[in-house]
């Protein structure tokens, strides 16, 4: 049986500083987090894509998301990954919701 979205997304985010009761700030905390189940796909042809800017970048895989895949900023490091594998390390260079799906470019 064939699976849309056989492996997982990982996402080294950062929490936004918080206060405490007393108003002090307390330091923001990072970690690794399974953020949606995904697709990738190897950029094959040497294609690039659009940044948020309107420069251009070249791109070592487009990874298909789950419509309901919450933003990932771009700069931020990611992993796919099957079971205990890492199949990709990379950053997010761009994040689009689509009509069906979201698409990450890393």
């Amino acid at each position: 049986m064939v699976r849309q979205y056989p492996y997982q997304l990982w996402a080294f985010v950062t929490d936004e500083p918080a206060q405490n009761d007393n108003g002090d700030f307390q330091k923001p905390t990072s970690d690794w987090q399974n953020v949606a189940k995904c697709r990738d796909e190897a950029n094959t042809q040497v294609r690039t894509v659009v940044l948020t800017d309107s420069s251009e970048s070249g791109f070592d895989t487009v990874i298909y998301l789950p419509k309901s895949t919450a933003k990932l900023a771009e700069g931020t490091p990611i992993e796919v990954r099957d079971g205990t594998t890492v199949r990709l390390a990379a950053t997010v260079k761009r994040f689009t919701k689509e009509q069906l799906h979201c698409r990450l470019w890393a």
